[in-house]
């Protein structure tokens, strides 16, 4: 399944994810993380160190690889120059399959602890108001649009902030879950107004966990805004704490009320199914609305003509599984 962290900034949503895959991996749980946020912090909370964070290939800064892995061999796609974030698989296409050995896990994935991790990476000094995250985030889009798991394989996507996974590029509908974080504040808890609204047309479920809850009446505060979907909340935590300070210890030594609050985001999570042929579908509207409002103009070309009509993932997932029994 696919997790998505999402919420305002400092709301804590890199905390938490990083929090939640290591607590998968101490389960034995296959589980990939990837830092899709401008602010490219998970990483550290992931507890790897400064060394090999910098040296650290970045998909979004270092992204020929990617790009030419899954543009494989597909006639529909002239070019890595042609891909944009909503650029659909087809045949010929290359895949990155959760559970087997790629070009792109060679070169960007690191591993600590069992926990895989890679990231989009942030803007260099000389890229600084010459382009805007979308640059980042669209790499990020053409990776989940080529990456084949199943359901009972973990990949979390640490976001940016506030709504624009959900507003800008149809980000979100790669995502089987949304798990946003608020903290007890109207400007965090305002957040998920707005996803909400830009989720309902896709059908994408949202599980909001409340962070930086100190007493009952923040608790109150958020469950009067959320209603049901508050599905758990987080109090304070010297773990966490000491971590902000560079104190890195077990995730078995988190407070048992703070285990807690992560094994309610597993049950949750391990409820999620993916339907192929409906995530296929949104895809392509995206696709199409990106064809007509301005990735035509910009490529000089009809994108529509990447769409192959006779590609399903379905196929893909059955073809795997023939594999694997062979």
């Amino acid at each position: 399944m696919r997790m998505a962290f999402c919420g305002k900034g400092g709301s804590g949503k890199s905390t938490l994810s990083s929090l939640v895959a290591r607590y998968m991996a101490y389960k034995n749980m296959p589980v990939l993380i990837i830092d899709g946020d401008i602010n490219q912090h998970l990483g550290h909370a992931l507890g790897f160190e400064e060394s090999a964070l910098t040296a650290q290939p970045k998909m979004g800064v270092d992204s020929k690889l990617l790009m030419n892995t899954i543009v494989g061999k597909n006639p529909r796609v002239k070019s890595a120059d042609f891909l944009t974030e909503s650029t659909p698989a087809g045949r010929g296409s290359g895949f990155v399959y959760f559970d087997q050995p790629s070009p792109v896990y060679d070169h960007y994935q690191m591993e600590k602890d069992g926990v895989r991790f890679m990231a989009v990476g942030s803007h260099e000094e000389e890229e600084i108001g010459t382009t805007c995250f979308h640059k980042f985030t669209g790499i990020f889009g053409m990776f989940l649009n080529h990456f084949i798991d199943r359901d009972d394989q973990v990949l979390i996507g640490d976001m940016c902030a506030g709504a624009d996974p959900f507003a800008s590029s149809g980000l979100a509908s790669r995502f089987d879950g949304i798990f946003l974080v608020v903290e007890p504040t109207l400007k965090s808890t305002g957040v998920y107004d707005q996803c909400i609204k830009y989720a309902e047309p896709y059908g994408t479920k949202i599980f909001v966990i409340g962070n930086k809850v100190e007493d009952e009446a923040d608790e109150a505060f958020i469950k009067e805004r959320i209603g049901d979907d508050l599905i758990a909340c987080f109090g304070k935590s010297k773990y966490v704490r000491n971590l902000e300070k560079g104190i890195f210890a077990p995730i078995s030594e988190l407070e048992d009320e703070n285990k807690a609050v992560l094994d309610t985001i597993l049950e949750k999570a391990s409820m999620l199914k993916r339907d192929w042929a409906q995530y296929q579908a949104i895809g392509m509207k995206f696709h199409k609305q990106a064809a007509e409002g301005w990735a035509n103009a910009m490529y000089g070309v009809d994108m529509m003509d990447q769409f192959d009509p006779e590609f399903s993932y379905e196929d893909v997932m059955v073809d795997t599984k023939m594999d694997k029994a062979a």
